[in-house]
């Protein structure tokens, strides 16, 4: 706990002894703090301004990565480093100062006045015995404890009031991590506490700190905007005609935007399709009517201009409005209301929207092995041009590595400047994280049914819901976790042996391919944590293992665990296997122009498989 040496005293932000901000930082038991952990992270909470350091409100604190120095990348069976968050999703997410706590190595910049404080005036958690929730005087809390999630919900609080974070990519501080397998009961527990914090806000029984509460209008707004979007899009696809939406709901007449769109647009259009038709030779007995396709492109133009003339509406209005806060408040911290005044604010919204809601899209891996099982098992037929398809794959997956790749690069570099223990992204944190995205759907699912029970427990019964027992859950997680893909590696077997036992034609072959290819790419992508689950403290000392005879060597199950993990869990196998995703996702664009089925697969891959998306 440490105060910030002001450069004078007549300095605005300059308080009382009593009122002065603190610094809090957080460590937990197994983690230590290296010397250079404050000198890394107190300069974030400064600006300069004519040459002297001046602390700033605005950054509400600061967040290291976890490092275990014991699990190298390579040997990192279950991301007990967390790379996806720290080296992927936190660096991306640093550019808007949008990175979540996750509490440890975490530093907290606290107002000042607040630490003194025993007791608050809220509503109380707990029911009378009327069965009411009334006002009265409560232990006052720095940070949430109304889930499991303490720091992603003290992290909402901070956005919501226009403050942001900021990501310390260094190895300032180093920690003694849990057995591996822990981090799967982790996980279950972040889930668990992410539909309770959701039901929290959105049922308006959110235990916000101070006048947070008051502000949930944004989560609101920023929630109506992505439905609006989703929406309309879903509207594009199965919806014919093109015309704008403005048109459906009467802003303008039909009339107008015939005069204004159609006649301007229609010929450009028309005339790019008649070029692709002289180019094909005219028609072919194949060929559909082109009106449609005019139609159809008439129709994402308009949804695309509508779009983009909504968000520099949305781009307009926010910087009006900081205009108006900096002529009121200047550089202080408005009290009575918050609007968002930058466009990063409105990003790190849609990050806490992603935090509260990204529970609702664990049925994805689900669905993904489940619809490859379905493609490898029936003959299905699909309509589109595979050479068409092949270039928009590959163009996708190209551009999302190199998003991947160039902002990690420019990150670390940066940092790199300043420091030389800097956390990089590798090729084994990519596939870590696929790794877990086909692992925890089953978890994530279980989790949704236990966090909605907490959350009802919460706010009917007053009931405390922001601890745990059991070791995390780590029991459970690892029983779900070793079964599901147990099962993934025997559907995968199962559809090649389906494959070539059901005599089925050429066509059908041909359809049924896609589906096996891609199962067996899972089924490799999650065999390391598979192996390494049951092989999980599967062990005979060697001078026990010296005194059995050869023939009780071979049936002794211990033993052949032990040698199944010594042939897959090791250094040299994981340097191929992670190329096993970059290679499917670079590959798959290429297999499409020789068997277009694989077109499908790529299609809802890029939508909605893998980490983050």
């Amino acid at each position: 706990d440490g105060r910030p040496e002001y450069s004078h005293e007549d300095d605005q932000n300059f308080h009382p002894e009593n009122d002065a901000p603190s610094l809090y930082a957080i460590a937990d038991a197994r983690h230590q703090f290296q010397p250079d952990f404050f000198t890394s992270c107190i300069p974030c909470f400064f600006k300069e301004e004519r040459g002297k350091a001046k602390l700033t409100w605005k950054v509400a604190f600061t967040q290291a990565p976890q490092h275990y120095p014991e699990h190298k990348d390579k040997l990192d069976y279950l991301d007990n480093n967390n790379a996806q968050f720290f080296r992927l999703n936190a660096m991306i997410r640093h550019c808007c100062g949008g990175v979540s706590s996750c509490g440890t190595n975490g530093t907290w910049q606290i107002e000042g006045g607040k630490r003194h404080a025993l007791w608050d005036f809220r509503t109380t958690r707990v029911r009378n015995r009327f069965g009411n929730r009334v006002q009265g005087l409560i232990e006052r809390e720095q940070f949430h404890t109304s889930c499991k999630i303490e720091d992603t919900a003290s992290s909402l609080d901070r956005v919501l009031v226009g403050e942001y974070s900021h990501f310390v990519n260094r190895k300032v501080s180093v920690g003694m991590s849990k057995s591996p397998e822990g981090f799967l009961g982790a996980q279950q527990r972040w889930v668990e506490g992410a539909v309770t914090l959701c039901l929290q806000w959105f049922g308006f029984s959110a235990d916000a700190h101070e006048d947070v509460a008051k502000f949930a209008w944004q989560v609101w707004i920023v929630f109506a905007a992505f439905s609006t979007f989703t929406g309309s899009l879903i509207w594009l696809v199965v919806s014919e005609g093109s015309r704008s939406i403005l048109v459906r709901v009467r802003i303008i007449s039909p009339a107008q935007f015939d005069k204004g769109v159609r006649k301007t647009i229609g010929p450009i259009i028309r005339w790019f399709y008649d070029n692709m038709l002289d180019a094909r030779g005219g028609y072919s007995p194949n060929s559909q009517d082109y009106h449609v396709y005019e139609d159809m492109t008439l129709a994402f133009i308009v949804w695309g201009s509508t779009c983009l003339a909504v968000f520099f509406a949305l781009m307009a209005l926010t910087y009006l409005f900081r205009m108006f806060k900096q002529s009121c408040y200047g550089d202080k911290k408005p009290r009575w209301w918050f609007f968002p005044d930058e466009l990063r604010w409105w990003a790190r919204l849609l990050i806490t929207l992603d935090n509260l809601t990204y529970w609702v899209w664990c049925w994805t891996s689900l669905f993904w092995i489940g619809f490859n099982v379905y493609l490898a098992l029936v003959p299905s037929e699909f309509h589109f041009n595979s050479t068409a398809m092949m270039g928009w794959l590959l163009a996708c997956a190209i551009l999302n590595y190199a998003m991947i790749f160039a902002n990690g690069m420019r990150f670390s570099i940066m940092q790199a400047q300043d420091a030389n223990e800097v956390s990089f992204l590798s090729m084994d944190n990519i596939w870590r994280a696929n790794q877990l995205f086909f692992m925890v759907g089953p978890i994530q699912a279980y989790s949704v049914f236990t966090g909605t029970k907490a959350f009802v427990n919460y706010k009917y019964y007053g009931q405390d819901v922001g601890g745990w027992s059991g070791g995390d859950l780590t029991a459970l997680s690892i029983a779900i976790a070793k079964w599901w893909t147990t099962s993934i590696m025997l559907m995968a077997i199962a559809c090649w042996v389906w494959l070539f036992v059901s005599n089925p034609t050429q066509a059908e072959h041909q359809a049924r391919m896609p589906g096996c290819v891609t199962m067996s790419f899972i089924a490799l992508d999650i065999l390391h944590p598979c192996v390494y689950l049951w092989t999980l403290r599967k062990d005979l000392p060697d001078d026990v293992v010296a005194m059995l005879k050869w023939w009780q060597k071979l049936t002794t199950p211990v033993l052949w665990k032990k040698w199944i993990a010594a042939v897959i869990l090791n250094e040299n196998v994981t340097n191929v296997f992670k190329f096993i995703t970059p290679i499917y996702t670079l590959g798959l664009p290429i297999w499409v122009y020789f068997n277009a089925f694989f077109g499908v697969n790529g299609g809802f891959m890029l939508v909605s498989v893998g980490a983050g998306h």
